[in-house]
């Protein structure tokens, strides 16, 4: 049987608000109605979770994939810019291919829906694996496992310009055949990378094909200090004052992500002209890259999401360190409250990104949700549940996550991927890809 709705101890609706024994009702995958726990007892197909939390589930949006495979190697202690030459792209993505493609998306899926992650926002670079497959193998991992997602490859001219307009076109058609399908679970997105790593002629080529299909364009920028010293050196400006110089962001569809290392007048600008930012502290933090003001983007009206960039961990342990590193930052305890860096993980990340139904359990919503352990250290009140939920709760507390009112996950096991054979073959594929590489896994 369908499911109709849910019972909840308690539900969290969005991060401002929570209610004692309430739930909803839901139709064909989405939230119709919110309801006290005693209107919804006895109807066929309400789930009863009256023991538990029951909170909207996260979306993650910036990850790499494909950056699972290199998870245990020893990176070298350089900046982006080096690191990238050095390391990522010789060692890591020039040597994707369909099958790696394949195995990181099916185990980041895992590790997304164990820790309540059911969209994402991911960049694959694999400049040499096979065109017009690429896109199409991670959407076929990500479908069967039952989760939504933004899907894109990264295009520059790193390889050549041909190279990276063929990633370009293939961004392209992957949009067309996602809006085939007449649902938005699954969407393209135009995708390019950075000022060191693009002409301004091809941001210009990439930023109109965008507008053309009115789409987002993404790109990363700012990912520490390389990428602002190399605008101010090549173009003398910032790297926000270039794109708005060459028109790259016109359109009112633009994602940037990273954004570490950001000068007041960038924030400005992309505020006024409605950049949304993915910001990663855990990620930056291990990549030398800084601590983004997220604080300031908020401040400046930017719509701010929370990624991993990497394609795994602890999506609760992230959430804190994105609050925890702005009180630091900003010696205060009010920087970025825990309510507000829920939002950023739930609601607003997902509407940066064009999801306006996600993130929130409400009427006209989806019913994508987490159900958690209700076992709590303090006594739960409307003002705390969100609060003790943000500072106590991990993936071992979830019970069930669900996208569209469909079990995706019971207990931390993926319902429709089969774990232990993933596991088994990306451990296979981890032994081979770093077999004889000058990075050994430690």
């Amino acid at each position: 049987m369908a499911m109709t709705g849910v019972m909840a101890g308690w539900l969290i609706v969005n991060a401002d608000k929570a209610l004692r024994d309430w739930g909803f009702v839901c139709e064909n995958g989405r939230i119709v109605e919110l309801a006290p726990n005693s209107k919804l007892a006895g109807r066929p197909g309400v789930a009863d979770c009256r023991d538990s939390i029951v909170t909207p589930t996260f979306t993650n949006t910036h990850t790499h994939m494909y950056e699972t495979i290199a998870h245990g190697a020893v990176e070298p202690n350089l900046s982006l810019k080096p690191l990238l030459e050095d390391f990522w792209w010789p060692v890591v993505e020039n040597r994707q291919t369909l099958e790696t493609i394949r195995l990181t998306a099916e185990y980041a899926a895992l590790e997304c829906l164990g820790s309540g992650v059911t969209l994402i926002n991911d960049i694959l670079e694999a400049p040499f694996a096979e065109r017009g497959r690429r896109l199409l193998t991670e959407e076929s991992v990500l479908r069967r496992a039952g989760m939504k997602a933004i899907l894109s490859l990264e295009s520059n001219e790193r390889i050549s310009t041909e190279n990276g307009v063929e990633n370009l076109e293939e961004n392209r058609d992957f949009i067309l055949a996602m809006r085939d399908t007449g649902s938005s679970d699954i969407r393209g997105t135009i995708c390019t990378h950075t000022t060191f790593s693009c002409s301004v002629p091809f941001l210009k080529k990439a930023a109109g094909m965008a507008r053309e299909m009115d789409e987002y364009i993404q790109i990363h920028m700012n990912e520490g200090p390389d990428e602002c010293k190399c605008a101010y050196d090549v173009y003398g400006m910032t790297t926000a004052e270039l794109y708005k110089k060459i028109g790259f962001w016109e359109g009112g569809k633009a994602w940037a992500n990273q954004c570490s290392c950001m000068e007041p007048v960038e924030l400005n600008i992309m505020g006024q002209m409605g950049v949304g930012i993915s910001t990663q502290p855990r990620s930056n933090a291990l990549c030398n890259a800084g601590i983004a003001p997220v604080a300031d983007m908020l401040k400046n009206g930017i719509q701010v999401g929370l990624g991993t960039d990497n394609g795994e961990g602890n999506f609760y342990e992230n959430i804190r360190y994105l609050a925890l590193m702005q009180m630091g930052k900003n010696y205060s305890k009010h920087a970025l409250p825990p309510l507000k860096a829920y939002e950023i993980a739930t609601a607003m990340g997902a509407r940066g990104l064009g999801y306006t139904d996600v993130g929130q359990l409400d009427a006209g919503f989806s019913a994508d949700f987490q159900v958690l352990t209700g076992t709590a250290a303090i006594r739960l009140k409307e003002h705390n549940v969100v609060q003790e939920v943000f500072w106590r709760k991990d993936p071992k507390d979830i019970q069930a996550v669900y996208v569209n009112g469909e079990l995706v996950a019971r207990d931390g096991r993926a319902v429709h991927l089969d774990g232990e054979r993933i596991r088994k073959e990306f451990r296979e594929c981890l032994s081979d890809f770093w077999a004889g590489q000058p990075y050994q896994i430690g």
